[in-house]
């Protein structure tokens, strides 16, 4: 890219765009470049409101256009390289403009190259889904999660356990859902006796490892994009039951990779690579390194 960013909006509301305006000039000298915002038909690059119902029928073909795309959007796991998520921030500004500035691009198309959507998260009092509270420890007492629309999930952090009477199709609709940590009930010792009454306990990792496979369909958790290196000290319990994870792991047990090494050594489909490092990564099991060949895991 060049030191001059021109980003062209497409379907966004008015408050969003006053939004963008007043934060792209900050978020510009931080990512050290000059930054334009045009309503007009030119631009490097296209900015899309997808939660529009214009934005999300013009999606698919600009995303196979010339020009890159970011998807504006309130779905963390929406399938774009690039993406920013509403509510906009000036910190989530500043990484798509480093990511955008570094990304690399067919020299006579413009076109990005191929490359793994990546999910955004927001910080810890904003809306994540359980897999990220539950990767970030967010809750150091027993909790209870869900309810209303949602089933109802009792997390025991301290004992490693959970406890629920939901179905798996139903476990599924709270695992996709984003909520604030602190709309979690805190429970007593008292009233985590009567709520698990007559559930059965089971280990917290499984709870995890489902929430770490519903995280997104093909986009990776963004601690793992890029130039990244992985490994697995062991192969995980719940990979063994899938041969393709099961593969991916004993892979990642022998040399560190990034997702795209693992992806073309395996011969898996990128999804399935996301999934499962995704899934290690909530568990907590992944080796991380982006310190380069020189690095502990090399």
């Amino acid at each position: 890219m060049t030191d001059l960013l021109r980003i062209q909006v497409r379907y966004l509301v008015d408050k969003d765009v006053r939004v963008l305006r007043s934060l792209v000039g900050l978020a510009g000298s931080k990512a050290d470049l000059r930054v334009t915002i045009s309503e007009a038909d030119e631009g490097d690059v296209i900015l899309v409101d997808v939660d529009e119902a214009e934005g999300a029928a013009a999606w698919p073909e600009l995303n196979r256009g010339t020009v890159p795309v970011v998807a504006l959007t309130r779905k963390r796991d929406f399938p774009a390289r690039f993406m920013l998520t509403k509510p906009i921030r000036s910190q989530q500004l500043i990484q798509l403009l480093g990511e955008l500035r570094h990304a690399d691009f067919d020299e006579e198309s413009g076109e990005a190259l191929p490359a793994w959507a990546v999910m955004s998260f927001g910080d810890d009092d904003d809306d994540l889904p359980l897999a990220e509270h539950l990767r970030r420890h967010h809750w150091d007492q027993p909790v209870l999660v869900g309810g209303g629309d949602l089933p109802e999930v009792i997390i025991d952090t301290g004992a490693g356990a959970w406890y629920s009477g939901a179905s798996d199709r139903e476990l599924a609709r709270l695992l996709r859902h984003a909520f604030k940590a602190s709309s979690a009930r805190t429970l007593t010792s008292a009233e985590l006796i009567d709520y698990t009454n007559g559930l059965e306990q089971n280990n917290l990792t499984k709870l995890k490892w489902r929430a770490g496979l519903a995280l997104s369909e093909g986009a990776l958790h963004p601690d793992l994009a890029g130039d990244v290196r992985l490994m697995l000290p062991q192969v995980p319990l719940q990979a063994l039951s899938d041969t393709a994870f099961s593969r991916q792991a004993r892979l990642l047990i022998r040399q560190p990779m990034t997702a795209e090494e693992l992806t073309e050594e395996s011969r898996a489909e990128r999804g399935d690579v996301a999934c499962f490092l995704n899934a290690c990564h909530v568990c907590g099991l992944l080796l991380l390194d982006s310190g380069g060949a020189e690095s502990a895991l090399g």
